[in-house]
């Protein structure tokens, strides 16, 4: 039989999970974690799922992949991301990620929603 903490892990999505993870490992790096301490609480009330989570203390350094967003009104749009960080000496960090569209029905779908940014 499996571990309540092994069934959750099935069911919770492995974006939700990473973002976790990310937030967690910015924690780490935050040269005072005081407002990500008081953001973790604050989710931790409203968010079992959130508690959770966090209390695995899973981190992740996920530089690109894939993410589905799901439009209400077009479906779902698949975009292929990578994120370019930089770190300065002294503890500040620059990232930029740049999503694009998968080719094929995902990319016609970004073209009704963003029509001048996918000529």
């Amino acid at each position: 039989m499996r571990s309540k903490r092994a069934r959750h892990r099935l069911r919770c999505s492995p974006d939700v999970r990473r973002a976790v993870a990310g937030f967690r490992r910015d924690a780490a790096r935050a040269a005072d974690r005081s407002e990500f301490d008081a953001l973790v609480t604050a989710l931790a009330a409203v968010s079992p799922e959130f508690a959770r989570i966090w209390d695995e203390h899973d981190m992740v350094e996920l530089s690109e992949g894939l993410k589905v967003i799901i439009h209400p009104g077009i479906g779902p749009i698949e975009f292929e991301h990578v994120t370019l960080s930089h770190l300065e000496p002294d503890g500040h960090e620059l990232r930029v990620s740049l999503y694009s569209p998968v080719p094929g029905e995902s990319m016609e779908r970004a073209r009704k929603l963003f029509p001048r940014a996918t000529r």
